[in-house]
């Protein structure tokens, strides 16, 4: 039985570290948007078989990361701009949503979460890490999630959350601690409205950016 265990353990454990590793090498731009990527390469490049690799890039295509063909290979996914356009207004919906019902019943968890990561931000921001810039800034947004009770919310935001950060490290954001800082000072004050009405801005001025990011057309 012990054997047995062992043996099913450890495709599974191969198949999610290759995951996080193309889709690391997806999100930070080693592969270019569109571009098509070789099974045997990349496993030959991790030291493996293409096995894991080829059920990596399965669940990579649920998180929108790939497109798989079968009769050309896999592509890294690529937007256009109405494409684009859809996304950020898809994510404006969720995340408006989930800000509203995390500020009804955790707002001073979700005040503790966004406040820490201010200042992770501006740390990064200081040392020019656009990296972690986008990292940060996404795990901010992330928070309304975290803290929102409604797992079909956050379950459909997973489903764009990759393909935002792939955006986002393409496209870095200029004074990102100021726009952030006065979202968290409305949910502070308890105007939610307010907060909402500059999320959506927000959130809306991201769509030029990225639409002008590096490879997207």
């Amino acid at each position: 039985m012990a054997t047995r265990s062992l043996r099913l353990e450890r495709p599974v454990l191969l198949t999610d570290l290759a995951v996080e590793r193309i889709r690391d090498a997806i999100v930070q731009g080693d592969f270019k948007l569109g571009e098509l990527v070789s099974e045997a390469q990349i496993a030959a490049q991790l030291g493996t078989s293409k096995t894991p690799v080829r059920e990596a890039l399965v669940r990579l295509k649920m998180e929108g990361l790939v497109d798989v063909h079968p009769q050309r290979g896999t592509e890294v996914f690529r937007l256009n701009h109405d494409e684009v356009g859809k996304l950020c207004r898809f994510r404006a919906m969720l995340e408006l949503a989930a800000l509203r019902e995390a500020a009804a019943t955790q707002r001073e968890d979700l005040l503790v979460a966004m406040k820490r990561l201010i200042d992770e931000l501006a740390v990064a921001e200081a040392a020019g890490d656009l990296s972690a810039l986008a990292r940060i800034d996404m795990d901010f947004h992330y928070q309304f999630f975290v803290y929102c009770d409604n797992e079909y919310l956050r379950g459909a935001y997973d489903l764009i959350r990759y393909q935002l950060l792939a955006l986002r490290h393409r496209s870095p954001i200029e004074e990102c601690v100021d726009t952030h800082q006065v979202l968290y000072d409305a949910i502070a004050a308890n105007d939610i409205d307010g907060a909402c009405r500059l999320l959506d801005e927000h959130v809306g001025n991201t769509e030029t950016r990225y639409c002008d990011a590096n490879d997207v057309q």
